[in-house]
């Protein structure tokens, strides 16, 4: 769906000019993920945005949404929108290029998937080719939109040798990335490989990529939740959601292989009792919302 085949289902005061039912969106972020869900419609405003996995957007009486914003993704870029009393009304885009801050957005999710499956043991009864699997099948950093918005030139600051350094680091990493198909693992030389280039990056990024003391409570927490076997890696944001409430988004990358997606919703209810579980025990103040999607499909974008 392009943007004008979106706006052609809305008359010009933003109503469903179906009045009734719903529509296929995909929500997006700037960091590149992609959620599809859908837009519902009562007398032709919107009552409830929500993704296919994932939480909802709605008011406990079901009325129309109010003051809530969108990115969302078309066949032919990404586009803001907002919501006033049910009524979809476009946004006022800036220019939706990569930049700095993207580029590090990007790298930070991707050196939280990086370091979360990471297992270390100097026991001589683990057994390291099962080790060697599940960091395989959790290497979903190992993509190219992990460095997306990457330009050498934004980096200044740290001098023409550095700046070097990490261009280089960079080139070698998307070497490997673009070699490992979506729909399959990397493989263990493909992780060997990736992980020199990515520690460099990681090194010489260290100084942008410090954490509050609060995230860094919130991804101890998360360690502590017993995920099932299925899910290869995890991810989080503090945030906050549209009335304001102080929350955690957890994205939860699952094996397509081993779960069916149509099982991802209901899993996804568990996995929330869970982390509201682990949270209250760290004590830490923030309602977690918990995200499921595919490893492949975040590895496609």
């Amino acid at each position: 769906m392009t943007i004008n085949d979106f706006w052609n289902e809305f008359d010009d005061q933003g109503r469903y000019r179906q009045s009734e039912g719903a529509l296929d969106v995909v929500f997006a972020t700037r960091g590149g993920g992609r959620f599809p869900g859908k837009f519902h419609f009562d007398k032709g405003l919107c009552v409830k945005a929500g993704m296919a996995v994932g939480g909802d957007w709605a008011r406990d009486d079901g009325s129309p949404l109010h003051g809530v914003k969108f990115l969302l993704s078309f066949a032919d870029n990404l586009h803001g929108l907002a919501i006033d009393q049910g009524r979809v009304a476009p946004l006022d885009n800036p220019e939706l290029r990569s930049t700095k801050r993207d580029f590090l957005s990007n790298f930070r999710v991707a050196r939280n998937l990086f370091v979360h499956p990471l297992v270390e043991s100097d026991s001589s009864h683990i057994n390291t080719g099962a080790i060697a699997s599940t960091l395989s099948r959790s290497a979903i950093w190992l993509t190219p939109k992990s460095v997306a918005g990457f330009v050498a030139s934004d980096f200044a600051e740290l001098g023409l040798e550095r700046q070097n350094e990490l261009l280089a680091a960079v080139q070698s990493f998307l070497m490997v990335a673009r070699e490992v198909a979506p729909d399959r693992p990397a493989t263990e030389e493909q992780v060997g490989n990736a992980s020199v280039a990515f520690l460099k990056i990681l090194e010489i990024l260290s100084p942008y990529l410090a954490q509050p003391e609060e995230a860094t409570a919130v991804e101890k927490a998360l360690r502590k939740v017993e995920f099932p076997t299925w899910v290869v890696n995890w991810d989080y944001e503090l945030g906050s959601d549209a009335d304001g409430l102080r929350t955690v988004w957890v994205r939860v990358f699952a094996d397509g292989e081993v779960i069916p997606k149509n099982a991802l919703g209901p899993a996804s209810s568990e996995l929330t009792n869970r982390v509201r579980q682990a949270f209250g025990e760290a004590g830490i103040n923030r309602w977690p919302y918990v995200r499921l999607v595919t490893a492949r499909e975040y590895k496609a974008g």
